[in-house]
């Protein structure tokens, strides 16, 4: 009885330090750690990953303890596709925690000479493994892993020790996915300020299919203004706009539109689907002096959209180091760019090319 008492009590302990886990870069620390000291591990690590439709696995988030970074890296990069451990949660479609032993997946003595262990494992002092895989109830369609292992001079893990993962499991899968959600949130809320820092007077709203509100930034709901006087109006020249919209290809301009002709809003509308085929319009809105000198130019220029995009960074005063980090392009993109765009408005450097767009010439 005080066996089992005890053996509660660490379960516990560790449940709660698990679950207390309050930010990604701690899990290392406040989960894998205690988790592989409880189930007698040497080493641990975490995965987050995606299977495509075709096969290919995508990374997300991971970590490891006492593993070291260039071996945890070595298998993100390459080694993960000889590991049977892998192989196995990927044909786990469940939402329950799966737990396994690699040796009941896979046949040791082929695995033993395979050059993934001897790459790996051997140099790593692997040889047991003990996993935990789970696909959440999410839309994102990830699998989280927990990845527990033992050196060859060890023993094997026990039906005791898989038990007691087994317990742990709901633990370890609720903190993995509460830390995932909370990165994501963290990364879309960085981009959403670099968005507003860079083109402070541009708003950003998105829509639903019944043309509610699912985000906008400060300067986009206060160019909508929905809930103050004329609001119907400005909603109704929206949803005509969005109507439009769907009629467009997906690659097409934006529709454009005068929401607010007292107030000089004007706004642009583009429609998307997300990655579960629901709809979604983005609308951009500026003030109409601005915008429409803008808009006007890069027409009259024949600029296309990724050149459009990056006039307006140009314009927010945006190194081509910085505009390359924005878009996620590589800096000598951005230049190849920046000649095409010059050569369409004529001019030799980005001052003249600022001073044609606004008008000022």
């Amino acid at each position: 009885m005080a066996r089992l008492a005890g053996e509660t009590e660490t379960l516990l302990s560790i449940q709660e330090s698990v679950l207390s886990c309050a930010d990604f870069s701690a899990l290392e620390r406040d989960v894998l750690a205690p988790a592989a000291d409880y189930l007698g591990a040497a080493t641990s690590c975490f995965i987050q990953f995606w299977v495509n439709p075709t096969g290919e696995i995508r990374f997300g988030r991971t970590a490891a303890h006492n593993v070291p970074e260039r071996a945890h890296q070595g298998y993100l990069t390459h080694h993960f596709r000889g590991d049977p451990a892998i192989n196995a949660a990927s044909r786990n479609f469940g939402t329950m925690p799966y737990v396994f032993c690699t040796s009941e997946v896979s046949d040791y003595s082929e695995l033993t000479n395979s050059p993934f262990y001897n790459d790996f494992f051997r140099p790593n002092c692997i040889h047991h493994v003990m996993v935990m895989t789970q696909r959440p109830q999410s839309r994102d369609g990830d699998m989280l892993i927990f990845g527990f292992h033992r050196p060859q001079s060890d023993r094997p893990f026990s039906d005791t020790e898989k038990h007691r993962l087994k317990r742990l499991a709901s633990a370890l899968g609720c903190s993995a996915r509460t830390l995932c959600l909370q990165d994501d949130f963290a990364m879309s809320e960085r981009a959403i300020a670099e968005y507003g820092a860079a083109y402070p007077a541009h708003g950003l709203v998105f829509l639903d299919d019944h043309m509610r509100v699912l985000y906008g930034n400060r300067t986009g709901l206060a160019h909508l203004a929905l809930q103050d006087v004329g609001g119907r109006v400005r909603l109704e020249a929206l949803t005509r706009a969005c109507q439009r919209a769907l009629r467009t290809s997906d690659t097409a301009d934006a529709v454009s539109v005068d929401i607010s002709r007292s107030g000089g809003i004007v706004a642009s509308v583009r429609a998307r689907s997300d990655h579960e085929g629901r709809l979604v319009f983005v609308v951009h809105t500026n003030r109409r002096n601005d915008e429409a000198i803008f808009e006007t130019r890069c027409r009259e220029y024949q600029l296309s959209p990724r050149e459009v995009d990056i006039t307006r960074a140009l314009a927010a005063g945006l190194s081509n180091t910085e505009i390359a980090g924005r878009l996620f392009i590589s800096v000598r993109t951005v230049e190849n760019h920046l000649r095409s765009i010059y050569a369409k408005a004529g001019v030799n450097r980005r001052t003249q090319l600022l001073s044609r767009l606004n008008d000022f010439e």
